[in-house]
C-alpha cells in the first residue's frame, strides 16, 4: 500500500478558506499550541467562523507564517490566542475556524462551549507558572534528572532498537509528525524538501536529512544539511539544521550518528566543507559538533550568518561552526 499523503499547509488553507461559516472539516497536524492535550498526529474538527463568534478559553485554528496551530483565545478586544502551556500572546493570525472536537486514534474528545471558561483558567494558570524564573528552572530540573544516563536503560527498552539513515520520500508522514511536535520549521517546507531534494535517488540527490526510526517507522531523532539558500538567507556552502532528539532517546548518540550520516552523504556529494550554526547556550550541542571535529569559524563568517539571521527576525547570538573535510 503506498504512503498515506498529508495535504499541504496551502492546500488545507485553500480548502479552509472555500468552506462556507458553519461548516466543519477535520483537519491533521496543526503544531504543538495545545501540547499536552493535543499531540501530534491527532486531529481537530473545525468549525469555519470569524473572530466576532469566538470566546475567551475557545480553542481556535490559526494560521502564522506558514504554519497551521491550534491555540486557546486568551481575549477578544483585541483578539489574541496563545498556546496552552504559553504565556506568549499572538494577535497576528489568521482565524481558520473554532475547534468543536479533538481526535486521537479512536478516541474523540468534543469541545463544548461551556469548557471554554475552564481552558482559559487553565491556560492562564499555566501560562503564569512558566513565566516565573523558577517554574522554569525546576521544569528543567525535573527533566533534565529524569533523562540523565540512570534512566538510560529504561528509556533504550522501551524505545527499542533505532535505525540511523538518510529519509526517503516514504518516510514522510513520521516526518511531519515529529515535525509538528518539535521543530518550528513549517511542514510545507520539509514535505517540498523531502521530495524534491533529500529523498531523490543518490544520483539526483541534493542535501539530505537523517532520522533515527524505531522498529514502528516513528521518528525520535532528525537533523539535515542543505544549502541556506533553500531557506532564503544569503549564506553560501551546505549546513547543518534542525539537530533534534527526542527526550527520550537522548544520551544514546543518537546525535552523533545522526551528524555521522549527513557528513558522509555531503562528502559523497562532493561538499569541500560543512557549516553548522547553534545558539550559544546550548552546550550539549555544541559539545556534539566539536567531537565530530567541528571548530569555530571565521569572524566574518560569524558575522554574516548573525546579521542574515537578525534581518529574519531571530534574536539569540549563533555560534558558528566549520568542519573542513578529511585530508
Amino acid at each position: 500500500m503506498p504512503p498515506r499523503k498529508t495535504p499541504s499547509t496551502e492546500v488545507l488553507l485553500d480548502v479552509l478558506r472555500a468552506l462556507p461559516p458553519g461548516q466543519k472539516l477535520w483537519v491533521r497536524g496543526v503544531g504543538g499550541g495545545l501540547f499536552p492535550l493535543l499531540r501530534a498526529g491527532d486531529s481537530v474538527r473545525v468549525l469555519r467562523c470569524g473572530p466576532d463568534e469566538t470566546a475567551r478559553g475557545d480553542v481556535v485554528l490559526v494560521r502564522q507564517g506558514r504554519m497551521l496551530t491550534a491555540q486557546v483565545v486568551v481575549a477578544t478586544r483585541p483578539w489574541s490566542t496563545a498556546p496552552l502551556l504559553g504565556a506568549e500572546e499572538r494577535s497576528d493570525g489568521e482565524l481558520l475556524g473554532r475547534a468543536v472536537a479533538l481526535r486521537r486514534g479512536r478516541w474523540l474528545l468534543p469541545l463544548p462551549r461551556p469548557l471554554g471558561p475552564a481552558l482559559w483558567v487553565t491556560q492562564w494558570t499555566l501560562a503564569s507558572a512558566w513565566a516565573q524564573p523558577r517554574t522554569r528552572l525546576v521544569y528543567r530540573g525535573v527533566r533534565d534528572f529524569f533523562f540523565s544516563n540512570w534512566s538510560r536503560p529504561l528509556r533504550r527498552h522501551l524505545v527499542g532498537p533505532l535505525e540511523i539513515r538518510l529519509l526517503r520520500a516514504e518516510d514522510l508522514d513520521a516526518l511531519v509528525t515529529f515535525a509538528s511536535e518539535r521543530l518550528v520549521v513549517s511542514a510545507s517546507f520539509l514535505r517540498r524538501q523531502l521530495q524534491e531534494r533529500w529523498g531523490l535517488e543518490p544520483t539526483e540527490r541534493r542535501g539530505a536529512a537523517a532520522g533515527a526510526l524505531d522498529a514502528k517507522g516513528r521518528l525520535h531523532g532528525f537533523a539535515w544539511v542543505d544549502s541556506y539558500r533553500q531557506e532564503g538567507l544569503p549564506l553560501d556552502g551546505v549546513w547543518v539544521r534542525s539537530l533534534v532528539v527526542a527526550p527520550q532517546a537522548r544520551r544514546m548518540g543518537v546525535a552523533t550518528q545522526l551528524l555521522e550520516c549527513l557528513l558522509e552523504e555531503s562528502h559523497r556529494q562532493g561538499e569541500p566543507s560543512v557549516q553548522a550554526d547553534v545558539d550559544e547556550d546550548n552546550a550539549a550541542s555544541l559539545k556534539t559538533f566539536e567531537g565530530l571535529g567541528f571548530r569555530l569559524a571565521t569572524e566574518a563568517l560569524t558575522r554574516r550568518t548573525n546579521e542574515a539571521w537578525d534581518a529574519a527576525g531571530r534574536s539569540k547570538r549563533l555560534v558558528v561552526l566549520e568542519r573542513a573535510p578529511a585530508p
